[in-house]
C-alpha cells in the first residue's frame, strides 16, 4: 500500500481543501474545548488525518459506514469528506464532541454524515451497516460484541489499531470461528500502525 502522504496527494483537490478546512476547525475548537491532545495543525494532519487515509482504500461507493466512538471525527469525518456517495453515521457519547462534529458537518456541508449521540449497547436498534470503523476505541472483542445488531452477512470491520502484539492478543481472546481477519501493516511514521479487517465466514 502507498504511504499515507501519497494517499492524500491522490485525493481530488476539492476533497483536500475540505480536509484542510476540517483541520482548521478542529484546531480552533480544540483551543477552547480540548477534545484531543494536539497542539498545532501539522500534528493533527500527520497524526490524525494521514493516519485515517488507509481505511478509504477498503470502502466501496454507496455503502453505509458506522464510525464507532468518533471523537473528533477520526476516521468518520475523513471518510465522509472523501466518500461523498457513502452514508456515514458517527456514534459518539460525548456532548462536547457531538457539538463539534455537528458544527463541522454544517460548516463543510457534509450532507452524507449523520451524528448519533449515544453510548452504543449490544441490544441497540440502529440497524445494520456495510462497514464498521473504529480508531482508538475498545478492544476487538468488545467492538464485535456491542455491534452484533449492526452487521449483516456482507459487513466488514475496518479497525485502525496499534501494535501487532496487542492485536494478536485481542484476536486470541475473540471467538473467530465464524470470522476471518486480515492485518495490514500501515505507514508507521508516528509509531506502529495496523489495519485489522474482519468479516463473517458465512
Amino acid at each position: 500500500m502507498p504511504d499515507n502522504k501519497t494517499l492524500f496527494e491522490r485525493l481530488d483537490q476539492n476533497i483536500k481543501n475540505k480536509i484542510n478546512k476540517y483541520v482548521d476547525l478542529a484546531i480552533e475548537f480544540n483551543t477552547t474545548h480540548n477534545i484531543f491532545a494536539r497542539s498545532n495543525r501539522e500534528e493533527v494532519f500527520s497524526k490524525d488525518i494521514l493516519d485515517c487515509l488507509p481505511v478509504l482504500e477498503h470502502i466501496y461507493e454507496n455503502k453505509s459506514v458506522m464510525d464507532l466512538g468518533s471523537g473528533g471525527g477520526f476516521p468518520g469525518i475523513v471518510i465522509g469528506i472523501s466518500k461523498p456517495k457513502n452514508k456515514i453515521y458517527l456514534v459518539e457519547s460525548s456532548r462536547k464532541k457531538v457539538y463539534f462534529l455537528k458544527n463541522t458537518i454544517n460548516t463543510l456541508e457534509l450532507n452524507n454524515i449523520e451524528v448519533i449521540n449515544k453510548t452504543l449497547i449490544q441490544k441497540n436498534n440502529l440497524g445494520s451497516f456495510d462497514y464498521i470503523t473504529t480508531r482508538a476505541f475498545a478492544n476487538i472483542k468488545k467492538t464485535l460484541n456491542i455491534t452484533k445488531n449492526n452487521i449483516h452477512k456482507g459487513s466488514k470491520y475496518l479497525l485502525l489499531k496499534g501494535k501487532m502484539e496487542k492485536i494478536e492478543d485481542e484476536i486470541e481472546t475473540t471467538n473467530t470461528k465464524q470470522l476471518s481477519y486480515e492485518i495490514i501493516k500501515l505507514d508507521g511514521k508516528n509509531g506502529e500502525r495496523n489495519l485489522v479487517i474482519i468479516k463473517s465466514n458465512e
